[in-house]
């Protein structure tokens, strides 16, 4: 099972409401987010959490692991929060893929919903990085970024994925100078888009092959794209 110490289930809950039940929800709606999450939560814990956690990422998998290449040296994560899908993807490749993990390192005081260029963050990269490793990821197989400083990325990565965040919070084109020094044509993508943003023809700008492969039809609706043949 995933280990999550007193931390890091503060920022899994800031980061994933589908974890709360639905009084947790109307509590945390409110009260605020980061009250409810930072002094509330002390008195509605999960015993579960853990089990909650692993079952909601396996799930996540399970939509997408089809797709999955048959081999992957490098995979790069995109508002990859506390990296627990990692978790997952260092199972299916025992233990043997490098981990690119890219988020904002700090906890925003003002909450922003929907879709915007400057997203709002609830994380904690030294926290993502204890996770990992106390989960059986390699110490040297981890590379932690922040977003808002300067990324030099020299390995040629296999797989981009970004569940709830590039496409879905901001705009996927934040990225693409990234893309550009570090991936290349068959470098495969996994990630999500808002339905209301979401333009087919601008992907194709940028990927030969595009593939719906999951869909939520909840008040976030999003769609899940495999793609490939990067263009750029």
């Amino acid at each position: 099972m995933i280990k999550l110490n007193q931390k890091s289930k503060k920022l899994i809950l800031l980061q994933r409401n589908e974890l709360l039940t639905e009084k947790q929800k109307q509590l945390r709606k409110k009260f605020g987010r980061l009250l409810f999450t930072n002094i509330f939560i002390n008195f509605f814990q999960h015993k579960n959490l853990e089990q909650l956690t692993e079952d909601l990422f396996l799930r996540e998998i399970k939509t997408f692991e089809k797709f999955l290449p048959k081999s992957v040296k490098n995979i790069m994560d995109i508002g990859c929060g506390l990296g627990i899908i990692n978790i997952n993807l260092n199972k299916i490749y025992k233990n043997e893929t490098n981990f690119f993990l890219l988020d904002k390192n700090k906890i925003d005081n003002k909450i922003k919903y929907g879709f915007s260029s400057n997203y709002e963050s609830y994380n904690d990269l030294n926290e993502t990085k204890n996770i990992l490793l106390e989960n059986n990821i390699k110490n040297d197989h981890i590379h932690l970024f922040d977003v808002e400083k300067k990324i030099q990325i020299n390995n040629k990565i296999d797989l981009v994925i970004s569940l709830k965040s590039m496409g879905y919070h901001y705009p996927f084109e934040n990225y693409l100078h990234i893309f550009r020094l570090c991936c290349t044509h068959n470098t495969k993508f996994i990630f999500d888009v808002s339905v209301e943003n979401f333009d087919e023809n601008m992907f194709h700008n940028y990927f030969e092959s595009i593939q719906v492969i999951y869909e939520e039809t909840s008040i976030h609706a999003l769609k899940r794209l495999y793609c490939k043949n990067l263009r750029i």
